[in-house]
């Protein structure tokens, strides 16, 4: 690579990574990039470097700029760009919340739902649109219920987040106008269902259990609740709506990886991993740190002050932890991914979103055992210029008949 690159790069095809991450991964170097806004900036791309600099406080993601969701004010800062101790009480504030044992009861009424979604496409016919009429549906039912937002409202969300994920997709005013309305609508919800509390309405959603209390004071001031609460709806459907999308797409691209788990669904959980793995998710790249103090890493020195960029999905790719990293390989047995990042700063919701693919898929494999794309691949529209990657439409077919 000559001169210093401009980072991001440009995406990859479909939903692999961009073509640099295999140039310069195992180079024994922290390449220099220039990040958007002309600040200079080195990569991290090595597995074992990646997860020390998300393991590692002496790299501050909140040092690198006070770029909130909504910004305005310290607690507007989002818990993805925040650091100990704020991080850690308002982490551990909805911790609880997303915990294994959560994730893993709320099982059967997950299979439930996927399953009521699936019945209502074979009503409609034998042809259906997945990504609107299954994932997103899906996964934002699941953290809706989670969060308490009535279900009224739920059709008003996705077009917010549609614009709040844009980069370049949409005009900026339509960007601010989406954060603007998510503010706005978790703002009134809050105030609404903390006034039910103080008034002794049952606390029923997450929402309502960071309501304070007589006898309870809330470790979350009410704009921190209501950011943490928008910020959890945008990462609880967003993400796991698009990452199932992109699973069901590779299982049909190739029909004897959808048949091989068909054949054994006892598969699944390994193939869950190992497409999270491969999955080149965030089209940003990575999220800026800097080094508070010198910290040695195995490929070279960051100085006090440098700006760091951990790439995770470079980290995925790494041939001296997963042997031939470019194949997806369901029968991938030692799989230390990234995906869900690692350290303080671990997807809070990694537990939840596991178990839905996890029973989406199942449901899928198991009511519609004859499901096939219903274009060519070709003819798939990618989510380019937005902060995820995925599809914005996945149109399918099955056999009529089916159960």
């Amino acid at each position: 690579m000559s001169g210093t690159p401009e980072f991001p790069f440009t995406e990859g095809p479909g939903i692999e990574p961009p073509v640099e991450y295999g140039e310069i991964l195992g180079s024994g170097t922290l390449p220099p990039v220039v990040l958007a806004g002309g600040s200079a900036a080195v990569l991290v791309t090595r597995h074992a470097d990646v997860k020390a600099v998300l393991g590692d406080d002496r790299f501050s993601r909140a040092a690198y700029g006070q770029a909130s969701i909504f910004a305005r004010e310290s607690s507007s800062i989002p818990l993805m760009l925040s650091d100990p101790p704020a991080h850690t009480r308002r982490r551990r504030t909805v911790a609880g919340t997303f915990t294994v044992r959560r994730a893993e009861a709320a099982r059967p009424a997950m299979a439930a739902l996927a399953e009521e979604f699936v019945t209502g496409l074979r009503e409609r016919g034998d042809r259906a649109e997945l990504v609107g009429e299954f994932a997103v549906p899906f996964t934002l039912t699941v953290i809706c219920d989670i969060l308490g937002v009535p279900e009224a409202d739920r059709g008003r969300l996705r077009p917010w987040v549609t614009a709040m994920m844009s980069r370049g997709h949409v005009p900026q005013e339509e960007v601010s106008a989406g954060h603007r309305a998510m503010h706005e609508y978790f703002t009134a919800l809050l105030d609404r269902v903390w006034a039910g509390c103080a008034a002794g309405a049952p606390r029923r959603g997450l929402i309502a259990e960071l309501a304070p209390s007589e006898d309870r004071p809330s470790e979350m001031s009410r704009e921190e609740a209501i950011v943490m609460s928008a910020g959890l709806l945008v990462a609880g459907y967003e993400t796991t709506s698009n990452q199932l999308g992109s699973c069901i797409y590779l299982l049909l691209a190739e029909r004897e990886r959808w048949e091989y788990l068909r054949a054994d669904p006892r598969r699944l959980d390994r193939a869950v991993e190992e497409m999270l793995r491969w999955t080149s998710f965030s089209t940003s790249g990575g999220t800026p740190h800097v080094a508070t103090e010198d910290v040695r890493l195995a490929d070279g020195l960051v100085r006090r002050g440098e700006v760091v960029v951990p790439l995770i999905d470079a980290a995925n790719r790494d041939g001296e932890v997963f042997g031939c990293p470019a194949r997806l390989d369901l029968t991938r047995e030692r799989n230390p991914h990234l995906a869900f990042g690692t350290g303080r700063h671990r997807c809070l919701g990694a537990e939840l979103a596991r178990v839905e693919l996890q029973v989406a898929l199942a449901v899928l494999l198991r009511e519609l055992p004859g499901l096939e794309l219903a274009v060519p691949e070709e003819a798939l529209r990618w989510r380019k210029e937005m902060q995820l990657s995925g599809l914005w439409e996945l149109p399918v077919r099955w056999a009529g008949g089916q159960r």
